[in-house]
């Protein structure tokens, strides 16, 4: 059996405030993780990562009549994240877009390996859901 680890429920914890201002254990974790063979562990999992969300000053804890709240401190979509990428991984990503801009023949969305920005991540993104998308229905037809 699989555990559930930090970075697991932090995922599900970032989807969930992604639509969602506020979590309760109580009234939502059933509503994230609706199947599970070990509901206490992976409470106590959600536990960790929302203290990692609140340490990050994403979420502030907040008790009302006995109750435990995690309230997002600002907007989910206010929270920006910076990431350095090295050289060669944005070359990297630069070329697979740019082959599936010649297959599409888009020279729109066209990357520049020395400047990648949000959109070229939207970009890869879109391509890797693609994939992902062709890989699930030849899985499928396989079965």
């Amino acid at each position: 059996m699989k555990y559930m680890t930090v970075l697991d429920a932090s995922g599900h914890l970032y989807e969930w405030f992604s639509d969602n201002e506020s979590f309760s254990i109580e009234s939502d974790f059933m509503k994230v993780i609706p199947i599970t063979e070990t509901p206490k562990r992976d409470r106590a999992t959600f536990l960790c990562a929302l203290k990692d969300l609140e340490d990050s000053k994403l979420i502030q804890e907040s008790e009302w009549e006995g109750k435990k709240y995690w309230v997002l401190s600002k907007s989910f979509l206010a929270f920006p994240q910076s990431v350095s990428i090295p050289p060669d991984v944005c070359l990297a990503i630069s070329q697979i877009i740019n082959k599936f801009c010649e297959r599409l023949g888009n020279d729109v969305d066209r990357c520049d390996p020395g400047c990648i920005n949000d959109g070229d991540i939207k970009n890869l993104i879109y391509i890797c859901s693609l994939l992902t998308s062709e890989e699930e229905l030849d899985n499928e037809q396989e079965e």
